[in-house]
C-alpha cells in the first residue's frame, strides 16, 4: 500500500467503526428515554417532562412537576438535530417493536448524533494523540478502543457518558499539545477549561477529571497564576448552560435534579468512602472492566512504558484520572449504574487509558493483539444481543441469545430483513472492514516469542474472567446490592455459578485467531518481492 494512500486509510477505519455502531437500533431503557424526554421538552421551551414521565424511571419530582434526572449537556447538544428531525417529521414515528424488542426510531436517530458521532470523534482524537506518542500504531489503538471496550455498546445507546468522555479527553489533548509547543498558548488552556466545564454540564462527575487536568495544566512552569485563571474561567463559562437550565427548571442557578432523588442524599450526592471490595468487583466480576475488555491491561503496561519514555506528566495525569474514577465509582451507591453491560461511570477513563496501548502494540505486540481480539469479541456479543442486563449472573444469556440468533434490531431489520444473521451484516461488515484496514496499514512485528507471549496472555485472562466472578460471589446472590443499590427486590439468577464462561471461551478463540492471522499476514508480507524493512518503516511512519 503506497504511503500517500495508507496515510488516509485511518479515516476509513474509524468511519467503519461508526457505521457499525450506527447500524444498531437498541432496545430502550430508562436512561435513553429520560435523555430523549429532556430533548423534546427543551424543544418546547420547558424543562418539565410531565408528558413523558411514564416512559422513564430516571426522573425527579419538584414542586408538582417531573424533570429528567439527567444533566442537560447532551440534550443541549442534541437539540439542533432534534429540531431538524422534527421539521422533517421524523420525530412523529410511533414506538415500534423490532425483533420483539421495544424500540423507537426517533430515539435511534438522536443517538446517531448524541452517541455515535461523539464516539467517532473520540477515536479520531485518540488516534491522533497515540500516533504522536508511537507513530504507526494510532489507528490500531483507536479501533481497539472503539470495538474492544465499553465505547462499543455505549456508542449505540443514548447515554451521556461517551459525549462527556469526549469532552474531557479533548481537554487533555489540548493541554498536551499546548505543553509541547515552544511558546505557551493561553487560548488552548482556556478552551480546555471550557470543554471541562461543558463536560460537567453533561455529566457531573467530569469534575474529577477537571481537577486532575487543572493540575496538569499548571505543571508547565510559565505564568501559572494566569494559566490557572484562564482554565478556571473556561470551566465557569462551560457551566453557564447548566446554571441557566437549573434556573429555568427549578428557579435556582445551583439546584440540580440529583438533589430531588432520595438515594442521592446519602454521602455527597450518593458518594461515600471508596470500597476496595467494590473496586475489585468493578474490574473483575461478570460485567467487570477487565473481564470484558482485557486489552485495557495493556494500557496499564503502556503507562509504565510512557513514564519510562519521559512522558511522566502525561502518565501521571492518566493514572490519576483512572484511579480517581475507580475510587469515586467504588463509593457510589450504584456502582455499575443499573442494568448496563459494564461499569458505565468508568467510561470517562477509557480514552485516557487507551492512548498508552499504542506503546504496548509496539513493545508487546503479541499480548496486546491477543487481548485486543478477545476484547472485540467479548464486547461485540453483548452489544448485538442484549447490552442491558439486569444482574451479573444474567450475563450468561449473552452467548445463549447469540447461539439462538436473537439479536438487537439493525437498519436491515427496519428495512424488512427477517433473517437475524443477515440483518446483522450492516454491523459485522464495517466492523470487520475496520480491523482489516488496521491489519493492512499497521506493521506488527511478531517473532515467535511474541506469539507465545500472546497465547500466555490469553491463558492468564481466561481463568481470571471465567472464575473471578465466582470467587467474588457476585454471581450467587439474588439480591445483590451492587446491582440493586440496596433495594429489597432481587433477580432470579438462572445461568449457573459461572455464567460468563461461554463468552470468555469464545472471546479467547477470537483473540487467538487475531494473533495467528496477524502472524500469517507478517509471513506473507515478508515473502512479497521489492519490499525491504527500511521501506516498510517509511510506509508505516507516513
Amino acid at each position: 500500500m503506497r504511503a500517500s494512500t495508507s496515510s488516509r486509510w485511518w479515516i476509513a477505519a474509524i468511519v467503519c467503526v461508526a457505521l457499525a455502531q450506527a447500524s444498531l437500533i437498541q432496545a430502550l431503557g430508562w436512561n435513553q428515554t429520560s435523555h430523549y424526554a429532556l430533548v423534546s421538552a427543551l424543544d418546547r421551551g420547558t424543562a418539565q417532562i410531565d408528558r413523558y414521565q411514564s416512559t422513564t424511571g430516571d426522573k425527579a419530582r419538584y414542586r408538582g412537576h417531573w424533570y429528567s434526572a439527567r444533566a442537560p449537556g447532551l440534550a443541549f447538544f442534541a437539540l439542533p438535530e432534534y429540531k431538524l428531525l422534527r421539521g422533517a417529521g421524523a420525530t412523529t414515528h410511533p414506538r415500534v417493536w423490532l425483533n420483539r424488542k421495544r424500540n423507537d426510531v426517533a430515539i435511534w436517530l438522536v443517538t446517531l448524533w448524541g452517541a455515535v458521532l461523539p464516539a467517532a470523534l473520540m477515536l479520531v482524537l485518540v488516534r491522533r494523540v497515540a500516533e504522536r506518542l508511537e507513530p504507526g500504531y494510532g489507528t490500531a489503538t483507536a479501533v481497539a478502543l472503539g470495538l474492544g471496550t465499553l465505547i462499543l455498546p455505549f456508542g449505540t445507546l443514548l447515554f451521556s457518558h461517551v459525549f462527556s468522555a469526549l469532552l474531557a479527553f479533548a481537554a487533555f489533548a489540548l493541554l498536551w499539545w499546548e505543553r509541547d509547543r515552544p511558546a505557551p498558548r493561553a487560548a488552548l488552556v482556556a478552551c480546555a477549561g471550557l470543554l471541562v466545564g461543558y463536560g460537567i454540564t453533561t455529566e457531573y462527575p467530569i469534575l474529577f477529571a477537571g481537577i486532575v487536568l487543572g493540575v496538569y495544566a499548571l505543571l508547565r512552569p510559565v505564568d501559572r497564576v494566569r494559566r490557572a485563571a484562564l482554565y478556571a474561567g473556561g470551566v465557569v463559562v462551560g457551566m453557564i448552560p447548566l446554571a441557566l437550565y437549573d434556573k429555568l427548571a427549578y428557579g435556582s442557578f445551583t439546584h440540580i435534579a440529583y438533589a430531588d432523588i432520595p438515594k442521592q442524599h446519602r454521602g455527597f450526592f450518593g458518594i461515600n468512602l471508596p470500597s476496595p471490595k467494590v473496586a475489585i468487583e468493578l474490574l473483575g466480576d461478570s460485567r467487570g472492566l477487565l473481564t470484558l475488555a482485557p486489552v485495557l491491561v495493556m494500557g496499564v503496561v503502556g503507562l509504565v512504558l510512557m513514564y519510562r519514555r519521559g512522558r511522566r506528566a502525561e502518565a501521571a495525569a492518566i493514572t490519576a484520572i483512572c484511579l480517581a474514577y475507580l475510587a469515586y465509582n467504588s463509593g457510589y451507591y450504584l456502582p455499575f449504574g443499573g442494568q448496563v453491560p459494564g461499569p458505565r461511570f468508568l467510561i470517562t477513563a477509557l480514552p485516557f487509558l487507551a492512548v498508552p496501548i499504542a506503546l504496548a502494540f509496539r513493545r508487546f505486540p503479541g499480548p496486546t493483539l491477543a487481548l485486543a481480539g478477545a476484547s472485540v469479541v467479548a464486547m461485540t456479543i453483548p452489544t448485538v444481543t442484549r447490552p442491558m442486563v439486569s444482574a451479573e449472573g444474567d450475563t450468561g444469556m449473552w452467548t445463549r441469545l447469540a447461539g439462538g440468533g436473537q439479536f438487537q434490531a439493525t437498519i436491515a431489520t427496519l428495512a424488512g430483513v427477517r433473517d437475524a444473521w443477515v440483518a446483522l451484516l450492516p454491523f459485522f461488515l464495517p466492523a470487520a472492514a475496520s480491523m482489516a484496514i488496521v491489519a493492512a496499514i499497521t506493521r506488527f512485528a511478531l517473532p515467535r516469542r511474541q506469539v507465545v507471549a500472546g497465547v500466555l496472555a490469553l491463558a492468564a485472562w481466561v481463568p481470571w474472567a471465567a472464575l473471578m466472578p465466582g470467587w467474588l460471589h457476585v454471581d450467587h446472590w439474588a439480591g445483590l446490592n451492587i446491582v440493586h443499590a440496596g433495594d429489597p427486590k432481587g433477580t432470579l439468577l438462572k445461568w449457573g455459578s459461572h455464567p460468563i464462561v461461554g463468552l470468555v471461551l469464545v472471546a479467547a478463540a477470537g483473540g487467538l485467531l487475531c494473533l495467528l492471522a496477524t502472524k500469517a499476514i507478517e509471513v506473507v508480507r515478508a515473502r512479497e518481492p521489492n519490499r525491504t524493512p527500511d521501506r516498510e518503516r517509511v510506509l508505516v511512519a507516513q
